[in-house]
């Protein structure tokens, strides 16, 4: 085999610097390390508060939640008994619900405002839930330390039970 005359020509590797300077160690300086730093710490500090708050809304939906199922559960509760069924508000004790099974406990941020509800005794109220699918009605606010209201409208002839939310969610 013959070989031509650039195959025979010598190769020459030259090593290329990783810096311009090349008597410093490459690396982060303390200067980026602390920038990294600051911004984990905002960037934590962001989740913490969505969390938090996520968990606050969490524990206002589940109120809202037992206190709707309460409502209707009286309703449904008349109408399978065949008797009528009192919800009650104890503002006093701060409870709410039907008797047996229990009264359930109001949280301290939430201030309860009714119209038109039924004083049963001295700051007891109750909406009564007929056999027939009336009930005696009302209008319940549901107010937050936050500013979110929370209204439930119970209707006199059908006793439908109606959700609205409005202010700060």
């Amino acid at each position: 085999m013959m070989c031509r005359s650039d195959c025979l020509k010598p190769t020459v590797i030259t090593k290329m610097p990783f810096s311009k300077n090349p008597g410093l160690e490459s690396g982060f300086t303390l200067f980026e390390l602390m920038v990294v730093l600051v911004l984990i710490g905002l960037l934590s500090s962001m989740v913490f508060v969505a969390v938090s708050s996520g968990l606050l809304k969490s524990r206002e939906t589940k109120f809202v939640n037992q206190f709707a199922n309460a409502l209707k559960g009286a309703r449904t509760r008349a109408l399978g008994q065949g008797k009528a069924v009192r919800f009650i508000i104890d503002s006093e004790n701060r409870k709410f619900g039907l008797k047996p099974p229990g009264l359930q406990e109001i949280p301290a941020s939430i201030q309860i405002e009714g119209e038109d509800i039924e004083e049963l005794q001295d700051g007891v109220y109750g909406i009564v839930f007929y056999p027939d699918g009336s009930s005696s009605g009302g209008e319940l606010d549901l107010k937050w330390a936050n500013g979110r209201v929370d209204t439930f409208k119970i209707a006199r002839i059908w006793s439908t039970v109606l959700h609205e939310t409005s202010g700060r969610q």
